[in-house]
């Protein structure tokens, strides 16, 4: 009976850590696995974020497949009540290698197809991952029944070696890894070293692991208390209902997790309305109403100077006067531009801030002008003013820029105001065509649409389903988007399969400006509606689609373009986490320096603008453009410093230097 005992406790010990023993192996290789070099430079505190979800998620997902996998190997050998331990971890085993076998053929089975769904993506991963835990896990089973032959005494005493096999499992599979990540990078810089800088952000990979640590504990400790919850509310349930305490354990963890979304939403509702009311207050640098008739919040407009915001207050004082336009185009300027912005509080629905836009249009004699903007801002109602400075010096103050605003909070925090901004967009396009159709054709200015980053996927996705017929039968004459999110449906349906409603002649997607210039003349002339998304941007190439499935950005090494690197592979989960904090560091910019790089597009902004919306401006005019940007960048950013900055305000500026306020002469004069 002792030796009944004693084994079926050694057999319950080797059971109940085969899953923790898989989870280690594979979190090893997470850990190891998340250094990996990305798309953008990751500083010491992100390489500690992203190890730490890498590790964490890893082992819960690998954990929580063993699990599975142990509970159809219990439940074929059961017999009357427990079933013979020695058994059991045979049968778990075999059910490994069949979890593998069943997970590879899967795999193969649903190879990755252009265009396929996502549920097909998730059975494909999903068999993936069941094949990665059964190896974990056979791998453990096998290595404790080796080491049980070498040490009998030790197998016969009960004690089972969970953690030793765990420890050095992990430690060995983190060096296999180590080592092959190396060395494909190695190989790739020595191939192509003139692409790799020396000033690239350096990680110190002991910090890091500080951070990760302190990561995968938060997530541990989480995990451990919402296990206990689910536990006890599944055993008192089990007292008093039918079906016992194992059938109950399902419906308390649904319950635990329920309460820890629960507070996890109301914790994030918290943060969203401390947010909102930021964007609400007047800042020290912005508290003056604009003196200039013709932008929204002076004293004749219709839009209350209070009700625009943080950013509809920095993008009316920006507007450029007639005197710097004519200082750096050498032409003195035509009129003062408009600038026409409309905040979610300046009226209570959609319908009604339309409305009063058209009013504003009307006030400042927008239609009479040469050009019209219709723009789509990001999350906080942000406009570029790269792109809107632009505009103002090419037409020497002769156009109008139409704006609103449909979230307070930051892109990442917003997209479920998406909706709510692609209606908006859409109903501000229908009301402009329809004032442009009441005046002669000659007397019309020109539709332009500009949007950026989440304003890009709103203003985009008016035309969803339209492809660029859409944008004809509106009257929009031409486009400009930069920094396209990944979720634009609009962008997929476009540069997708053929369409009949889709002119692929007028349209075009492209890293820079040279790709335009590689263009025929007769093909470059025809375009008229043009998203720029760098090959490095996160903001472009993260989905939630990266959990479950290769994007194709990760395809053929040989046919990457150059600012993907070549060793990076697509490993589940991992590579979204990688590309979730190179989305962030995307934004990260320095003032008065423009680069074409991540979600930075300033430096080569200008002359897209002038080529996309066919505006008339020399090179010497364009290059005197472009310095006055990089200097007024450096003087707003000074009059930004001058402001109490609220939360979330760098989250959703990636420019910096993009807050100003007054106009530029009045900008140099202060400082």
């Amino acid at each position: 009976m002792a030796a009944e005992r004693r084994s079926k406790e050694t057999g319950a010990g080797r059971s109940a850590g085969r899953s923790m023993q898989a989870g280690m192996l594979l979190a090893a290789a997470a850990g190891v696995k998340s250094f990996e070099r990305t798309l953008m430079p990751r500083t010491t505190r992100d390489q500690g974020a992203v190890t730490g979800l890498s590790v964490a998620t890893t082992y819960a997902t690998t954990a929580l497949f063993q699990d599975l996998i142990e509970s159809v190997a219990a439940y074929v050998v059961k017999r009357d009540g427990e079933p013979d331990q020695d058994r059991l971890r045979r049968a778990t085993m075999l059910a490994d290698l069949l979890a593998i076998g069943v997970g590879l053929a899967t795999k193969r089975q649903l190879s990755q197809q252009p265009g396929e769904s996502m549920g097909r993506a998730a059975m494909r991963t999903w068999g993936q991952v069941m094949a990665y835990a059964g190896l974990a896990g056979f791998t453990s089973g096998f290595s404790q029944d080796v080491l049980d032959v070498l040490d009998p005494n030790e197998a016969r005493t009960g004690s089972n070696r969970t953690l030793g096999v765990a420890v050095i499992g992990g430690g060995l599979m983190a060096l296999v890894v180590e080592y092959r990540r190396r060395s494909s990078e190695r190989r790739v810089i020595e191939e192509e070293a003139h692409r790799f800088k020396t000033d690239e952000l350096k990680v110190q990979a002991f910090r890091s692991l500080l951070v990760s640590g302190g990561v995968t504990a938060c997530f541990a400790a989480i995990g451990l208390g919402e296990r206990a919850l689910g536990t006890l509310i599944g055993r008192a349930l089990g007292r008093g209902m039918a079906g016992g305490e194992r059938f109950w354990r399902l419906a308390g963890h649904g319950a635990s997790l329920a309460l820890l979304g629960g507070l996890a939403y109301a914790g994030l509702d918290r943060v969203y309305q401390d947010i909102e009311a930021g964007t609400a207050k007047i800042e020290p640098a912005f508290d003056k109403p604009p003196e200039l008739a013709t932008v929204s919040g002076s004293a004749p407009s219709h839009v209350a100077w209070r009700t625009m915001g943080r950013e509809g207050r920095r993008h009316v004082l920006t507007a450029l006067s007639q005197e710097t336009i004519g200082r750096v185009m050498g032409t003195p300027a035509v009129a003062d531009p408009i600038r026409v912005f409309v905040g979610l509080e300046s009226a209570p629905s959609e319908l009604d801030r339309v409305n009063l836009a058209i009013e504003e249009l009307k006030r400042t004699g927008a239609f009479d002008r040469e050009l019209l903007i219709a723009l789509s801002p990001t999350g906080t109602g942000y406009v570029n003013y790269v792109t809107m400075e632009c505009c103002e010096y090419f037409t020497l103050g002769n156009c109008a820029a139409v704006t609103l605003q449909y979230s307070k909070r930051p892109s990442p925090m917003s997209m479920d105001r998406v909706w709510e901004g692609r209606k908006q967009f859409r109903m501000l396009l229908a009301a402009l065509r329809r004032e442009l159709y009441k005046r002669e054709p000659e007397k019309r200015p020109r539709l332009v649409i500009f949007g950026e980053s989440l304003g890009a996927h709103t203003s985009q996705d008016a035309f969803l389903n339209e492809g660029t017929q859409g944008l004809e039968d509106a009257g929009v004459d031409r486009a400009l988007w930069i920094g396209s999110p990944h979720l634009s449906k609009w962008k997929v349906q476009v540069l997708g399969d053929s369409r009949p409603d889709v002119d692929q002649s007028l349209l075009a997607d492209v890293d820079s400006f040279s790709d335009l210039d590689e263009l025929p003349a007769e093909a470059r002339q025809k375009l008229r509606y043009v998203m720029i998304t760098h090959h490095n941007d996160g903001v472009g190439l993260f989905g939630a689609d990266l959990v479950v499935q290769k994007p194709g950005w990760l395809g053929e090494q040989e046919l990457r373009p150059s600012s993907v690197p070549k060793w990076m592979r697509w490993v589940p989960i991992i590579t979204a986490v990688q590309t979730a904090v190179d989305m962030k560091n995307a934004m990260n910019v320095v003032p008065g320096e423009f680069v074409a790089n991540g979600h930075d597009y300033r430096a080569d902004l200008a002359r897209f603008v002038r080529e996309v919306y066919a505006l008339p401006c020399s090179d010497e005019q364009l290059a005197r453009v472009e310095a006055a940007l990089r200097e007024d960048e450096i003087l707003r950013q000074k009059k930004f410093d001058q402001s109490v900055a609220e939360p979330g305000d760098e989250a959703d500026v990636p420019y910096q230097a993009d807050n100003g306020g007054g106009h530029i002469e009045e900008r140099r004069a202060a400082a």
